[in-house]
């Protein structure tokens, strides 16, 4: 399905009255939707709670108390670098915030009880009731914690197929779930270690001495390993919902979470088996490396993602919706930055206008190019005309900066996500 573009409307045309504020929800909508959004909220929130509950008995009753606060406070260090990192992947076109924060709970409460719980039966049931710490490590844990992190993504993304942002979405979300998923798994390492050298020793100073060897481990050299693994998936998820061939849709998801659980089974064969220097080799020749390809990767993605959205939103200079001079200023980087910049020095009413201006012509471009690749939902050809008067409306009230992107010709992609 393609779209139909409409020539641009006469000085009569009255715009739609659409909100687009960043800070509120596009696919909030109200009504029934609203209706909807509480009854999820609400779900995630009371099973999240539950999850969070049996987690603190069963930790405390395990490690201890003063173990669980030591291992608490360790595991928290590395959280607010890495979520602040993935939000600003998410900048230039930002997921719903409570979506975000179910993905973060996700992984911090449900996916990680649900994965405890899974993790031992299976291992007690495959191999006995004296199992293998590391052969269920290489072989079982793998398997279960991407699939309990995965889920989310996935319940995410069905939901949202229609305005899922692509790549980048399946990144930040996946990335989130990761984020929460290292850190209760950090308390519970933490945790044992500091409860068993203080068993060993009963000195305090010894097992806090522990804690720290660890964490300078898996808190500053490796606390990217989660979120990176899940971010597989995501990747996966990313691509299928922007293809229109079925066997894409099938297998990028596929592939996408065996990626995850392969290098999660590398990670831990390596964390079972190689000590000391040979751990050391492993995280240089294998895991900086890999974490470097996916970064450049996700750049590639974000970097293509502009560039598409700038040529969907040059298919409206045909018919004066847009001009190529306005383009830049809502998709380029430097553009944005500068009409920002410009909004800051006029007060907060124009810092809203611009953000809404500018999120309007972002979403304008993911619809389009949905419509031109055929994937989009029902009621898009309805939403494109609403996000395109809003556009013209907003275009109408916010003065561009001179000199900056004048002359520019239409940009063109060959394809989308």
């Amino acid at each position: 399905m393609t779209a139909s573009l409409v020539p641009a409307p006469g000085p009569e045309a009255t715009p739609v009255a659409t909100s687009l504020d960043p800070v509120s929800d596009p696919a909030g909508g109200g009504g029934r939707e609203s209706v909807v959004w509480l009854l999820v909220l609400a779900t995630v929130a009371v099973v999240a709670g539950w999850c969070g509950w049996r987690l603190d008995v069963d930790l405390r009753s395990v490690i201890g108390g003063r173990a669980f606060v030591f291992g608490s406070l360790f595991a928290f260090a590395p959280v607010v670098p890495m979520i602040l990192l993935f939000l600003g992947l998410n900048r230039f076109r930002p997921e719903p915030a409570r979506l975000l924060v179910v993905a973060l709970v996700w992984g911090t409460l449900i996916a990680t009880y649900v994965s405890l719980r899974l993790n031992g039966w299976l291992a007690s049931a495959l191999t006995g009731a004296h199992a293998d710490t590391a052969r269920s490590a290489v072989f079982i844990a793998p398997w279960v914690e991407e699939s309990c992190k995965a889920t989310v993504i996935f319940a995410i993304a069905w939901w949202r197929r229609h305005d899922f942002n692509g790549v980048v979405a399946g990144v930040v979300y996946g990335g989130l779930a990761g984020i929460g998923f290292a850190f209760t798994e950090n308390v519970v390492y933490y945790g044992q270690i500091f409860q068993h050298v203080h068993d060993l020793n009963n000195d305090n100073g010894a097992a806090f001495d522990a804690v720290r060897s660890l964490f300078l481990w898996r808190g500053v050299a490796a606390p990217f390993i989660h979120p990176m693994f899940t971010m597989m998936t995501g990747i996966g998820i990313g691509v299928a919902v922007r293809a229109r061939h079925v066997g894409v849709r099938v297998v990028a998801p596929a592939v996408g979470f065996c990626a995850a659980v392969l290098l999660h089974m590398g990670y831990n064969t390596a964390a079972s088996f190689a000590v000391g220097r040979a751990l050391i080799a492993v995280y240089l020749a294998m895991l900086v490396p890999t974490l470097l390809v996916l970064a450049t990767v996700v750049l590639a993605f974000i970097r293509h993602e502009r560039r598409v959205i700038a040529a969907r939103l040059s298919d409206y200079t045909v018919f004066g919706w847009l001009t190529a001079d306005e383009i830049p200023y809502l998709v380029s980087v430097r553009g944005r930055r500068r009409l920002r910049r410009r909004a800051k020095a006029l007060g907060r009413a124009e810092q809203r206008q611009v953000r809404a201006l500018q999120r309007a012509a972002v979403d304008l471009g993911v619809l389009r190019d949905r419509l031109v690749r055929g994937v989009a939902g029902k009621g898009e050809l309805r939403r494109e005309v609403e996000l395109m008067s809003t556009l013209r409306d907003l275009l109408g009230r916010t003065p561009l900066p001179d000199g900056v992107g004048r002359g520019h010709d239409p940009v063109s992609a060959r394809s989308s996500w």
